[in-house]
């Protein structure tokens, strides 16, 4: 027994471990800006970043400070106080770099309060066999609209942290209450995360992961999000729109141009299984249907300036099938397999991402297509395709601005499927694009920069929207054309600013006007305008 165990030290590979980053971090934006002007190279087609990633691109950066504006350095050496932990892992110099006059490290050892690298937690401790970093999360959010008025309070913590040199471990816990005098209880049209429950007034929400890596990937069982493809007002392939749901996740990166991703999960039916009902004295129970995911994408980077990326995904249900867990098993052919004794075995996807830095032109062009039904030689199910394209460009004209504008259609059908069971949901919700199917969107925004952390916005978005499908009626009926059936047509202003005052915590404000047309009979229209006004405080929520 004992030379086992020293046969498995010895294979353990020892490297730094993985906790990843939540998408919704600032630093994602100043990697891509810089990505864009050509100070550093990454691939933001498969998100999260690990922490240890965006260290190492800190360092990238750091090495090129001299081509830096002001503001962007200043953002630099606050990024590289929250990432102090993982660039010692990686041999970078935070002691040479107080001495060269960067005052924003202190070596001390506190384990409460203030950590070493004087970046506030409630809990910070590391050692070489052990680290625990806990921050506390919370928030209030006040929003009012036509002399009404909604609040939103949060609390909960944050903590990651590692055993040994392979193994990290997460875990985000939220507790949310509404309050006033309405909300949106189901989040059904809305850029926000839908619910993972039936709410009231009240509702959580948690993400957790434990993860082992080596150095050219890692392998993780986690409930988080997971984002897939292009898109700056949404994602069309895998977003965070729907809840998190659990998963195993695979990324192997075994050559600077290549990325491969891979997940198998677990998804809420939200339909329930008659077949199991039990009865009781006190209480009845009844299971849902199982409903699982498996998605891979092999990302390619031809050159340093261009990705491409192509995917596949299926849903199924009923029953777990061991042929997914094969992580470069080609999945339509295994969907056929299955499909020869159940012609309802599986609902199969395809998709693609590319995008293009032009750092001459500060410029990124980007789109996605996603194939949810395609058959050239059968009619009766022409085409159920979405797809986005839109161009990013960094200081036009304007120092330290952006300037975003972004396309997205998708046809009826993309996300549903005749069995309910199999749709491209979670609890509900689509996985893709927040507009869902049968519609379109112009999305255009403008951000500036005025300080480090402070951050200014205006937004345009015109979205149109057909009629959903029903699992009442066939698929494919000739009246079935792209905005078919009774439409809803959305124009909405808005103006943000935005300040990390510290590490995690946000103070913001938000205007938006939104004017909804919408059609009650054929040909027949009313319309509501609406104004809205919020405010923000928040410290460590995503």
């Amino acid at each position: 027994m004992k030379k086992i165990l020293l046969i498995l030290l010895l294979l353990t590979p020892v490297f730094s471990q993985v906790n990843f980053e939540p998408v919704t971090s600032s630093v994602y934006n100043y990697l891509e800006r810089l990505s864009i002007t050509g100070a550093i190279d990454i691939n933001e087609e498969i998100m999260p970043f690990s922490r240890i990633y965006i260290a190492g691109k800190l360092i990238e950066i750091d090495g090129k400070r001299e081509s830096l504006s002001s503001i962007e350095k200043d953002e630099l050496d606050f990024y590289i106080r929250e990432f102090s932990s993982e660039l010692k892992r990686l041999g970078f110099d935070l002691a040479k770099y107080e001495a060269e006059g960067n005052k924003i490290i202190d070596l001390g050892s506190d384990t409460f309060g203030f950590d070493k690298y004087n970046r506030f937690r409630l809990v910070s401790y590391e050692d070489n066999l052990f680290g625990l970093f806990v921050d506390p999360v919370a928030g209030y959010s006040l929003e009012m609209t036509e002399g009404e008025k909604s609040t939103l309070w949060t609390n909960g913590l944050r903590m990651y942290g590692h055993i040994g040199e392979s193994f990290g471990y997460e875990l985000q816990f939220n507790d949310n209450h509404y309050g006033g005098d309405y909300f949106d209880n189901t989040r059904a049209f809305s850029p926000l995360t839908g619910y993972e429950f039936n709410v009231r007034k009240d509702f959580d929400r948690a993400t957790a992961s434990i993860t082992f890596n080596w150095d050219w990937g890692h392998i993780s069982l986690g409930k988080d999000f997971n984002y897939y493809g292009s898109g700056e007002n949404g994602k069309l392939i895998l977003s965070d729109k729907a809840p998190s749901f659990p998963n195993i996740k695979l990324e192997i990166n075994p050559v600077e141009w290549l990325r491969f991703s891979y997940i198998h999960g677990y998804l809420n039916s939200h339909i329930s299984d008659s077949s199991t009902f039990r009865g009781g004295l006190l209480r009845d129970h009844i299971s849902n249907v199982e409903k699982y995911f498996v998605a891979h994408l092999i990302s390619v980077n031809p050159v340093k300036s261009l990705n491409i990326s192509i995917g596949e995904s299926v849903v199924y249900s009923d029953r777990f099938e061991p042929v997914y867990l094969i992580p470069v098993m080609f999945f339509r052919i295994a969907d056929h397999y299955l499909t020869d004794p159940d012609e309802n075995a599986g609902n199969a996807q395809l998709f693609g991402s590319f995008w293009y830095k032009n750092s001459a032109i500060k410029t990124k062009f980007y789109g996605s297509l996603f194939v949810d039904e395609l058959s050239l030689s059968n009619s009766e199910y022409p085409a159920a395709l979405g797809y986005n394209a839109g161009i990013k460009t960094v200081n036009p004209l304007i120092p330290e601005s952006e300037i975003t504008v972004e396309y997205t259609k998708i046809q009826p059908f993309v996300y549903f499927h005749a069995d309910e069971a199999q749709t491209y949901e979670n609890y509900g919700y689509q996985m893709g694009h927040w507009i869902g199917s049968n519609a379109d969107q112009i999305y255009a925004a403008f951000n500036k920069k005025i300080i480090r952390g402070l951050n200014a916005g205006l937004s345009y978005s015109y979205i149109r929207k057909g009629q959903e499908e029903s699992f009442e009626e066939k698929r494919y009926q000739t009246k079935h054309t792209f905005l078919w059936g009774l439409k809803n047509y959305y124009t909405e202003y808005g103006l943000n600013i935005e300040y990390e005052v510290i590490h995690s915590l946000y103070a913001g404000a938000e205007y938006r006007y939104i004017k909804h047309k919408k059609e009650i009979t054929n040909g027949s229209f009313v319309t509501e305008n609406k104004s809205f006004f919020s405010f923000g405080l928040k410290y460590g929520i995503n």
